[in-house]
């Protein structure tokens, strides 16, 4: 059996097994408390964004570890036919799930999480917790996130009893779990480690990747803000800065050329995509004034200056006529570890470990793949 040594390093093994299975954009819903902690690790490999699902189980009052059900954000209940067969009456159950409905309500103010149908659109979403022994969280989950109209939910656990993932499968879920067990009992012999997981804890691991905004932390929503940039021949030029949510410092993108400069719709899309992957970018217009090649540069000063960005962590993505100048800056300036050029011009060589898009370069698929390759050199897990 594989064992993991605690979540983090389950996460970690769970995410390079995923990475490959999703094709798309993605958004990890990690269960609270634990499957938060899973599920960071898990939204670093595939650079998605994290966000909390927020479903509970429901339990004895006097036994909170006997499980008679779960329940989801929308007061939503999941009741197993051994609950109902128990002797407990319906609405002993639905007054047992009214107390858990009130805490799910203190961690949805706690936690700052945004509704999921605002950002699935176009999103499969991946549902991440350290195990499923019932399955009855997990099956919450999947109804609540159907009922937002999530087009491919994907369960993705380090450990699982095998009838519960075949239960979860034929609600139209994909399961991915590495250690499939029979028995409950086995699942603890799959962790070395199971400390426990603090609401403070998955507050912080939250801010830090995705669009919740923890009471007091201080984050701010995904949002393009116009920078200063005058060239050396006091010429402006219009440049578009986002930040993605969470408390940074975080790598930065300078996205330059046809289709990717402000008052673009695809080179909206594309920061919108960088910022889910945690990477701000900056969207810069060449035109007139000093050299392409001396816009760029100065557009790289302008990122590294900021306390919201990692300096050392920084790449260029250059588009047409801007791909010459951008891998002239690539090759000299040591702050550019990542360089991709779209619709390069006959005869271009690219530079080693360059990536290189050609025709349909910012369709979604493209542009899931060229946030992931920015992801995996300026965020490798």
């Amino acid at each position: 059996m594989t064992r993991y040594q605690d979540r983090v390093d389950a996460g970690r093994q769970l995410g390079r097994l995923l990475a490959p299975r999703i094709d798309g954009p993605a958004i990890v819903f990690g269960v609270p408390r634990a499957g938060v902690q899973v599920g960071a690790q898990v939204a670093e490999a595939l650079h998605a964004p994290l966000m909390p699902v927020l479903v509970r189980k429901v339990g004895l009052p006097e036994q909170p570890q006997v499980v008679v059900g779960a329940i989801d954000a929308d007061g939503a209940l999941v009741v197993p036919r051994s609950a109902r067969d128990s002797g407990l009456l319906p609405g002993e159950i639905e007054s047992m799930g009214e107390d858990v409905a009130m805490r799910l309500l203190r961690w949805r103010e706690y936690f700052g999480a945004p509704d999921p149908a605002e950002v699935l659109q176009g999103h499969a979403a991946v549902i991440v917790d350290d195990a499923v022994i019932s399955g009855l969280t997990v099956e919450a989950a999947i109804g609540f996130l159907q009922r937002r109209g999530a087009p491919r939910i994907v369960v993705a656990v380090p450990a699982g009893v095998e009838a519960s993932l075949q239960r979860l499968e034929k609600m139209g879920a994909e399961i991915v779990c590495p250690v499939r067990v029979n028995s409950a009992a086995e699942i603890t012999a799959a962790y070395e480690h199971l400390p426990e997981v603090s609401a403070e804890e998955v507050a912080h691991l939250l801010a830090r990747g995705g669009p919740s905004r923890p009471r007091g932390l201080g984050t701010e929503p995904l949002a393009e803000r116009s920078v200063r940039l005058i060239d050396a021949l006091a010429v402006p030029h219009r440049a578009l800065l986002r930040l993605p949510s969470g408390t940074g410092p975080n790598p930065a993108v300078v996205l330059a050329g046809d289709g990717a400069e402000p008052g673009t719709t695809h080179g909206e899309d594309l920061a919108v995509r960088l910022a889910e992957a945690g990477i701000a970018s900056v969207r810069v217009s060449l035109g007139g004034g000093a050299s392409p090649a001396a816009v760029l540069e100065l557009a790289l000063d302008v990122l590294s200056a900021r306390p919201e960005i990692d300096a050392y962590r920084l790449g260029l993505l250059v588009v047409g006529e801007a791909v010459l100048p951008g891998a002239e800056v690539s090759e000299h300036d040591r702050r550019v570890s990542a360089l991709a050029v779209v619709a390069p011009p006959g005869g271009f060589e690219p530079p080693d470990r360059s990536l290189v898009v050609e025709g349909g370069h910012f369709e979604p698929r493209a542009i899931d793949r060229i946030a992931r390759w920015f992801g995996d050199r300026l965020r490798p897990a």
